[in-house]
């Protein structure tokens, strides 16, 4: 798979889920990522973890759908976090304003944990 292909690979544990992000989050792939993200919190109020660890790339639309994907699963009563190592991404969600509205932590392992978290 090109670097740039967006993947999304969901692995569904007893109690919580797992969405890991692949490639480029651009114009391109926002339709498909939305799409995805909604469909995890529509199908099943088991917590959620996105991994950023494979996102080569993320545009300010993209950024808005994680945004928004975090804002439906409170409305919702899903309870939702994100994992992310990449510095050069981290540093595109601080300059986007967005870390306070999202649960990012270091690895997925942490994120199951803050999920899950009584």
């Amino acid at each position: 798979m090109p670097m740039d292909d967006y993947q999304a690979i969901v692995v569904r544990n007893p109690d919580h889920r797992v969405v890991a992000l692949y490639g480029d989050l651009d114009a391109a792939s926002m339709p498909a990522l939305e799409a995805e993200l909604f469909c995890q919190l529509t199908e099943s109020d088991l917590p959620l973890v996105v991994s950023l660890d494979g996102v080569a790339f993320c545009d300010t639309g993209c950024l808005r759908s994680l945004l928004q994907a975090a804002r439906h699963a409170d409305a919702v009563g899903c309870r939702i976090a994100f994992c992310c190592r990449l510095e050069d991404l981290l540093r595109v969600l601080r300059d986007g304003r967005i870390t306070h509205h999202l649960g990012i932590w270091p690895t997925i392992e942490e994120a199951v944990r803050a999920v899950l978290r009584p």
